[in-house]
């Protein structure tokens, strides 16, 4: 009697939708299970004002966007710019902390994709696509604010908002670096503030490497940063939204 054929078709390695929302644009883009982005990064402005049920619109509508160019994806990864604890919002400085505040993001977006989510705060999203898992790291986003996470030897410290702490003149870190403040002094005061935000990091969490990210990089003298200084593109910190899956 013959013995049963094995079946030749190869499982398809699991994919990733990364979703950034942010408080000027949100980005998606598919990962392969090797945190390789499928495609290019897609970026719409976020809606404003940036309420839960036009930003979820925005984000249906990117989704199904997603699904007719690329396939269909696994599960999905989302970075949101404000505390995150066990997938609902507690603030969105950026967006609106009244209106997001208790919001389900995770349970919203899979009853929406039908796939499992998993939610977290945008810079703890990026920065496990960046970090080397030695020492400790910090990763400062400089994007409508200033996003701010740690890690010690790989292991997160979750949303960590350094931003919001105090810095000087009776304004914190975010207030002095947010995009609004690169408007309106322009880009030598801007770079001025964001030196000597590092600085003053250094000595308060001894940090072994900074990875600095967002929009708003672009406005640095890349020469100039200190020698602890690692920049980062958008579509690298996404990635991190594969580890957000480790052991699964």
């Amino acid at each position: 009697m013959a013995g049963k054929k094995k079946s030749s078709a190869r499982k398809r390695p699991k994919r990733t939708l990364a979703i950034d929302i942010g408080g000027i644009g949100i980005k998606m883009v598919q990962i392969d299970a090797e945190g390789r982005a499928l495609s290019d990064r897609v970026r719409r402005l976020t809606p404003q004002p940036g309420y839960p049920v036009p930003v979820m619109k925005m984000i249906r509508g990117m989704i199904d966007d997603q699904i007719a160019e690329m396939g269909a994806f696994d599960r999905v990864s989302v970075g949101f710019p404000g505390v995150v604890v066990r997938g609902r919002v507690c603030t969105a400085p950026n967006l609106s902390t009244e209106r997001w505040r208790g919001f389900s993001l995770e349970r919203a977006i899979a009853k929406y994709t039908g796939k499992p989510v998993r939610a977290v705060n945008d810079a703890d999203l990026q920065g496990y696509g960046v970090i080397r898992g030695r020492g400790v790291e910090l990763v400062l986003t400089l994007g409508t604010g200033l996003g701010t996470a740690m890690f010690s030897e790989g292991q997160l410290f979750p949303n960590l908002e350094l931003g919001h702490h105090p810095f000087g003149n009776g304004k914190t870190y975010e207030q002095l670096v947010a995009a609004k403040e690169l408007d309106r002094i322009g880009k030598s005061r801007w770079r001025k503030r964001v030196h000597r935000s590092l600085e003053q990091l250094e000595p308060i969490l001894n940090y072994d490497l900074i990875h600095l990210g967002g929009g708003n990089t672009a406005n640095l003298d890349k020469t100039k940063l200190p020698s602890k200084v690692r920049l980062f593109g958008n579509v690298k910190g996404m990635t991190g939204g594969i580890r957000l899956w480790d052991g699964c």
